[in-house]
């Protein structure tokens, strides 16, 4: 499940084999999403956090809804590290 937490912050919440998993990813350097926008990754036993800036977000990306834009940035590379489609 991936949610807004909060106004700068999304987060990623999966079993602990899994974001164990994209933990090990994204310490190789496998998991990249390269997006200015993406400021601090933050791991957590069943979390994966990324924090951003929605005013930069809304204001560099022509968006009201900067926590969709940053969501449709990192889904389809944690689903795709998770085993989800």
């Amino acid at each position: 499940m991936i949610f807004a937490n909060g106004d700068k912050i999304i987060t990623y919440q999966e079993d602990a084999s899994v974001i164990k998993n994209i933990k090990a990813q994204f310490d190789k350097d496998n998991l990249n999403i390269d997006n200015p926008h993406i400021g601090e990754v933050v791991f957590t036993k069943n979390t994966v956090s990324f924090y951003y800036d929605p005013v930069e977000v809304m204001e560099n990306e022509n968006t009201i809804e900067p926590a969709a834009y940053i969501i449709a940035l990192v889904k389809p590379v944690l689903d795709s590290v998770s085993g989800r489609k």
